[in-house]
């Protein structure tokens, strides 16, 4: 067993990474060097740090409560990784060690009775509670309470690493970004694509692929990377323009509903707004937020939205703040508006979603909460009459709200670790969602019942429906999986 630097720091950059620390984990590559080690080619999985030192702790526990003769002793006292360890055994559990065979119950026996504690006491260290159904059920109920499996997707191979992002144009045309250094614009019927590489500084160093949007006529596709590097490419993937700026890591790019203006967040918390058709930075704002930014929206071609880890959303104008909200307690991670205009809503790690309205005084219309941990998206149903959002949480749960009234209309629970994606069906009749758990679930937004569960092979990064209903899935793997879900 050899345990390299290189190994350790790579773990706790892609732990910070993925927790959101993005301001930290950026100054930690950089002083440890960790993407010149080699360890980024590896294929590890989200969450690897924490299963590493969970591992660790349950050998610690062991290891501290191991008699002698191979037994354990019951201790009721927690185990943690700080702090030190003073064993509590309660009267009725000495009874027991005693009546048990050599003086204590064997290792085995032991972990199976903390899962099962863990489970009926619903302890989430492990697992989540979710809807399952009972295994007497009719096997029709099983069959739609669970989901019929997806037997027939389509993998798209090209991509050498983990690929963070899909986006469908208007017209149907898939691109993905990976952390290969390259975005990807596929023929999907074919199964080839067209490579837009990404190179960092003269050393020619790939980097990650953190953001990439269409315009809404689909002519134009823009890419951000890691290095701060902002690029505008036509449908057939030639390079258009090169928007350079500060080499400071863009976390989301978004284009104005004309297609003229392209926005730029960074983790620096500032903003930038460019003319694509010039090329030219018409604003630049270094202090939009004072932490990272962590999303953008566009509300029409000159008015937008931003959020960020200083709690507060920003409305802008040409470039001017004329309003901020506040509110939330913790970092807001996601911000949409609402189809015709009418509302804002706003995702935070406080675990609440939060609806505004700029025509109402105090702006905040509704607080949603229900979700047991940090909320990462809020998208709105596709329809300017309606007001129904849904929010995707850690907790493995997506919720579905009711702007109008303040009611949670569905809680659609079949993951089992922290939902990162989701997305509805251009008509708004279906939702999609994608987990750590490697599952994708296709949901009706009508009853909320399961239609059709897709698993991967890895982790699912992101989930996006084209306009002709197929489904695209990118997947830690570094694929790409294609499926219609009505068909599959």
């Amino acid at each position: 067993m050899v345990l390299k630097s290189d190994d350790v720091n790579y773990l706790i950059y892609r732990y910070l990474k993925e927790s959101g620390f993005l301001h930290t984990s950026y100054i930690f590559q950089f002083e440890s060097q960790v993407h010149g080690a080699g360890s980024e080619q590896a294929n590890v999985e989200p969450g690897s740090l924490i299963r590493v030192l969970q591992k660790g702790l349950q050998y610690m526990d062991v290891e501290t409560h191991l008699n002698e003769d191979g037994t354990a002793r019951l201790c009721t006292a927690p185990f943690s990784l700080v702090g030190k360890h003073v064993c509590s055994v309660q009267a009725d559990a000495r009874g027991a060690a005693k009546g048990a065979p050599h003086g204590g119950h064997t290792l085995v026996h032991d972990a199976k009775e903390k899962r099962a504690a863990r489970v009926d006491t619903g302890d989430e260290s492990e697992s989540m509670d979710v809807d399952v159904p009972d295994a007497d059920a009719p096997r029709g109920e099983r069959g739609r309470r669970r989901g019929l499996l997806v037997d027939s997707a389509q993998l798209l191979r090209g991509h050498a690493a983990p690929v963070f992002l899909c986006a469908w144009s208007a017209g149907g045309v898939l691109a993905t970004g990976a952390g290969d250094g390259t975005a990807r614009i596929w023929d999907v019927a074919r199964g080839s694509s067209v490579a837009l590489r990404h190179e960092a500084g003269e050393a020619g160093a790939r980097v990650d692929i953190t953001a990439i949007a269409w315009s809404e006529q689909g002519a134009l596709l823009a890419t951000a990377s890691f290095d701060g590097q902002l690029r505008v490419w036509t449908g057939a993937g030639e390079l258009k323009q090169q928007l350079r700026q500060r080499r400071v890591p863009v976390i989301a790019v978004r284009w104005n509903r004309k297609g003229s203006s392209l926005l730029s967040a960074h983790l620096d918390g500032s903003v930038a707004l460019w003319d694509v058709h010039t090329g030219q930075l018409r604003h630049e704002l270094l202090r939009a937020h004072a932490g990272c930014v962590l999303d953008a929206d566009w509300l029409d071609n000159s008015t937008f939205a931003t959020c960020g880890n200083d709690r507060t959303v920003r409305i802008w104008r040409d470039g001017e703040p004329i309003k901020t909200l506040s509110g939330h307690s913790a970092d807001i991670n996601s911000i949409r508006w609402h189809p015709a205009g009418k509302f804002l809503a706003s995702a935070s790690d406080d675990g609440s979603v939060k609806v505004w309205s700029l025509a109402a005084e105090p702006p905040l219309v509704h607080t949603f909460a229900g979700h047991a941990q940090q909320v990462y998206l809020v998208k709105w149903l596709p329809r300017a009459d309606k007001a129904i959002l849904a929010s995707a949480s850690f907790d493995g749960s997506v919720r579905v709200w009711d702007a109008h009234n303040g009611a949670c209309m569905r809680v659609l629970a079949a993951h089992t670790k922290p939902v990162d994606c989701m997305a509805f069906s251009p008509d708004g009749r279906y939702l999609v969602s994608g987990a750590f758990d490697k599952k994708v679930c296709v949901w009706s937004v009508k009853d909320g019942a399961l239609l059709k569960t897709y698993l991967a092979d890895d982790a699912v990064h992101d989930v996006q429906w084209a306009p002709s209903g197929q489904i695209a899935v990118a997947i830690a793997s570094s694929h790409v999986a294609v499926f219609d879900p009505l068909s599959a």
